[in-house]
């Protein structure tokens, strides 16, 4: 055999053993992460651009995103908290399987080209010149498809198959394909979007990753940044996410989201302060919790609100003001330590189940709540008559361990209905705390309120709990 066919003949059959390389990951932004195929491990993704083989796998993290380039022009962008691997990618066919989250696809052009996408639950394949499709999935491989631009074809486990055209969207599970309906305007999917969002990156599947522990160690200042996985009392792992927004000069909103594999769960306050805050929210949070001398500022009203995907549990204050409570009247709110004890006391109050006032009270320049009046026919916050005149309540505090940082609140209605508020600090590698820890502004701790026969469970990291003291 002539020496150049020898040479040709060897290029071949190396060729023919390398991995196919034609995917290239072109962009990475925020936490990607890339496996390899046949690999246990989950590694950054590094720079970029990336090569890619079949059977690679790529994740990303919250509100991160990564765009392949597949043969043909086929672009495809993973969205936060997805996860795709590359099943085939060649010149005549190109196949991704998505996992989880959401993925867009935009084909340019196939002509002929077999290009799709393969979730638990369906494939969805491209047709005509240039298809742009967004693919979501969820839970149990349930999976929503959207048709953008150009055609789609939609095939399901059981072999039930529906064309989309552009603007229609289809959900298939388990069960099948269902009825195409109209895509979404912008507005909601935006709201579709980020429900979504919080949920897979809050409630999904803590324990299913078995490779989530050592991405976590791996990535874990970007884990602290964007998130936590924190212990509840009873030893569970909760997702929990903590957002702060400042919705005017003198507003400050905290949100506290937890996620467990048997729902969503979040916690809110909203409080407006008597003067603009400044830049550094360090010292305002820590006022909230009271203190020797009396704060810079003033939080005036609040809304409150502990809620799960059943309802809510809401408290509103206003007409907020500073008292030392050690130098008031009533010697049943001082402070242990002695000195003077700063805290905010309201003059108008309402507590609401599921948007039904439970109980409230007014007063004028409040300096103890035993003063305040209690609500019996009308609204403590707007006036409005009620229905009915509200019944009576006793509330009963206790620490039911001695041992144990958990302090236990219940409120017995006349009407026969309780309410029952159980806050446990936790301790630092998990469970409860000592009590000499509890209310340690140095503690997380769990918000365990119950009433209408179910209970709203909240995990608050250690800087979100000072804004629970602005309780009457």
């Amino acid at each position: 055999m002539p020496p150049f066919r020898v040479f040709l003949a060897a290029a071949m059959v190396l060729a023919a053993s390398l991995p196919v390389r034609a995917a290239v990951l072109r962009e990475a932004t925020g936490l990607v992460q890339v496996r390899s195929a046949g690999g246990d491990n989950w590694r950054p993704a590094g720079k970029t651009p990336r090569p890619l083989g079949e059977g690679d796998g790529i994740r990303t993290g919250f509100n991160a995103k990564a765009r392949v380039e597949l043969s043909g022009g086929t672009v495809l962008v993973a969205e936060g908290n997805a996860h795709v691997s590359i099943e085939v990618d060649s010149p005549g066919h190109t196949n991704v399987h998505a996992l989880f989250g959401t993925v867009r696809l935009i084909a340019d052009a196939p002509r002929g080209r077999a290009v799709s996408v393969r979730t638990p639950t369906c494939v969805v394949r491209a047709r005509g010149e240039r298809v742009l499709v967004r693919v979501t999935v969820a839970g149990g491989g349930n999976t929503t498809v959207e048709v953008e631009e150009g055609v789609a074809g939609v095939e399901d486990n059981r072999g039930a198959s529906v064309i989309l055209r552009r603007d229609q969207r289809i959900e298939v599970d388990l069960a099948g394909v269902h009825e195409p309906t109209a895509a979404p305007t912008p507005v909601q999917a935006r709201k579709t979007d980020f429900m979504a969002l919080m949920r897979r990156e809050l409630g999904f599947e803590l324990g299913r990753d078995a490779d989530f522990a050592a991405a976590a160690r791996e990535t874990r200042r970007a884990e602290r940044e964007q998130g936590r996985l924190l212990t509840d009392a009873d030893g569970r792992r909760v997702r929990v996410e903590e957002y702060v927004v400042r919705p005017a000069g003198n507003r400050l909103a905290l949100v506290v989201m937890n996620g467990r594999p048997d729902g969503l769960s979040y916690y809110s306050w909203d409080g407006t302060f008597d003067v603009a805050l400044p830049v550094d929210l360090s010292g305002v949070f820590s006022t909230l919790r009271g203190g020797a001398s009396a704060s810079a500022w003033t939080v005036t009203d609040f809304t409150m609100t502990r809620a799960d995907s059943v309802g809510a549990l809401t408290e509103k204050g206003s007409g907020g003001h500073q008292v030392d409570l050690n130098g008031n009247a009533d010697p049943l709110d001082d402070v242990a330590g002695g000195g003077t004890a700063f805290r905010t006391v309201f003059d108008r109050y309402g507590l609401y189940a599921d948007g039904v006032l439970k109980r409230g009270f007014t007063g004028v320049n409040l300096q103890a709540y035993s003063d305040a009046a209690a609500s019996t026919t009308n609204d403590p916050l707007t006036g409005a008559l009620l229905g009915a005149a509200l019944p009576v309540v006793v509330v009963n505090t206790t620490f039911p361990d001695a041992a144990s940082a958990r302090q236990v609140r219940r409120e017995s209605y006349g009407d026969g209905t309780t309410l029952t508020r159980e806050t446990l600090s936790l301790d630092f590698g998990g469970g409860v705390g000592p009590r000499a820890g509890f209310a340690s502004p140095d503690r997380n701790a769990e918000d365990r309120t119950s009433f209408g026969g179910r209970t709203i469970r909240i995990v608050l990291p250690s800087d979100a709990i000072g804004a629970t003291r602005q309780l009457p």
